[in-house]
């Protein structure tokens, strides 16, 4: 979740570096852009530390369509984004320009694109991936004529590209957490048990496959 914190803070610095220059404090937008490369500096320790520990997991087995049983040492998520954008640029047949860590716009400005990954949980009766989505995400998915959410599920071969214009509904529906200051983010969780995914959606039993 730390992570998502300094995407957070950099989503709302560039807005109030747009707004800045709408509003032409052009003086502000310096201070602003050195708040932004600080923060994004931060998290790329951050982000390091993390690729780090994937390095040392242990390879685990995963499952595939057939029902066989394969062992694949998990991509660290440095990796695991970037072959993430790579299969997203080649089916939307766009060039994507980095935002932020997990946010990008097409080349010519018409597509947002957001990519999350996770590793696969077991929880000894069910497996499953899970993402938080939060409303800065929807806000710059909705800020382009089309956008689309990508969710790496353990494994940049099993990915889920959903436009965002049908995600908007099923996220109405998510588990929520609310944090002290009663900001919150919802909670995607995609059932890989049975080699498809299902989405999981708030009360018993509701799941989009």
């Amino acid at each position: 979740m730390l992570i998502e914190e300094f995407e957070r803070a950099i989503h709302e610095i560039n807005k109030e570096g747009a707004k800045a220059f709408e509003e032409k404090r052009y003086d502000d937008i310096p201070v602003l852009t050195q708040k932004a490369k600080d923060v994004e500096s931060f998290q790329s320790r951050i982000v390091a530390l993390e690729d780090e520990w994937a390095s040392l997991t242990e390879p685990k087995e995963i499952k595939d369509k057939k029902g066989k049983w394969t062992k694949q040492a998990p991509a660290t998520p440095v990796a695991f984004h970037a072959a993430c954008i790579q299969r997203a640029s080649a089916y939307l047949e766009a060039i994507f320009v980095k935002q932020t860590r997990s946010s990008f716009i097409s080349k010519d400005g018409q597509v947002a694109l957001v990519v999350s990954v996770s590793r696969e949980h077991d929880n000894g009766s069910q497996r499953f991936c899970w993402f938080s989505f939060h409303p800065y995400q929807a806000e710059f998915l909705g800020s382009k004529p089309s956008g689309y959410l990508l969710l790496g599920c353990a494994s940049p071969d099993r990915v889920l590209l959903i436009p965002f214009a049908e995600f908007l509904p099923w996220s109405k529906r998510l588990n929520k957490s609310v944090r002290e200051d009663d900001s919150w983010y919802s909670h995607i969780r995609i059932v890989t048990d049975d080699g498809g995914f299902r989405l999981k959606l708030e009360g018993r039993g509701n799941q989009v496959d």
